[in-house]
């Protein structure tokens, strides 16, 4: 028979893991928010408030019962992309502030604006590429019956970020409405 402290040291184990891979995803979902331009007279919507779903790595490890070898490999996966993943991160908020500071110069430039709005694109391009390679090694790690309950997650997470949108623009058509 095991011992209370042997139980509280494994459940401490995987606790510990669990909640740095939650803190990291938590912070890098908010970097990503926080980069994204205003959208509006004073607000921030950033990426997670756009169509599409959320961008990242989002997948719901800490749902998915991820053993302690699952942890491992995952920080593993994390730290060996973490350079590229914050270099391409780093040169988008880079272009999208060459491309506030030409749309907001004295003269009107077309070509430079548009010059640098492609290059944004080429960087947010970047941005997902990376994403979608650090996720498809993370996805690669997990079992089957963890995938199918990830994408069952995504989904009510996406559901529910639609009804979230929804009710957004339904609260706008009625302030239009009273204007």
């Amino acid at each position: 028979m095991q011992s209370m402290g042997s139980t509280t040291r494994k459940t401490f184990k995987w606790m510990v893991p669990a909640g740095v891979l939650l803190t990291l995803g938590l912070f890098a979902a908010a970097d990503v928010a926080w980069s994204q331009p205003p959208d509006g007279p004073g607000g921030r919507r950033g990426r997670m408030g756009r169509s599409g779903g959320p961008g990242g790595l989002m997948l719901p490890l800490g749902r998915l019962d991820l053993t302690d070898t699952q942890h491992e490999l995952v920080r593993g996966v994390m730290e060996h992309n973490r350079e590229a993943t914050h270099a391409a991160g780093a040169r988008v908020r880079e272009v999208r502030r060459a491309l506030q500071d030409a749309v907001t110069a004295d003269v009107a430039n077309e070509g430079a604006i548009r010059a640098v709005a492609a290059e944004l694109a080429n960087a947010e391009g970047d941005v997902a590429v990376q994403r979608a390679f650090v996720r498809s090694q993370v996805w690669h790690l997990l079992t089957p019956n963890q995938q199918v309950t990830a994408r069952e997650l995504e989904a009510e997470m996406k559901e529910r970020m639609e009804q979230r949108r929804g009710r957004r623009v339904e609260r706008g058509e009625r302030r239009e409405r009273r204007r």
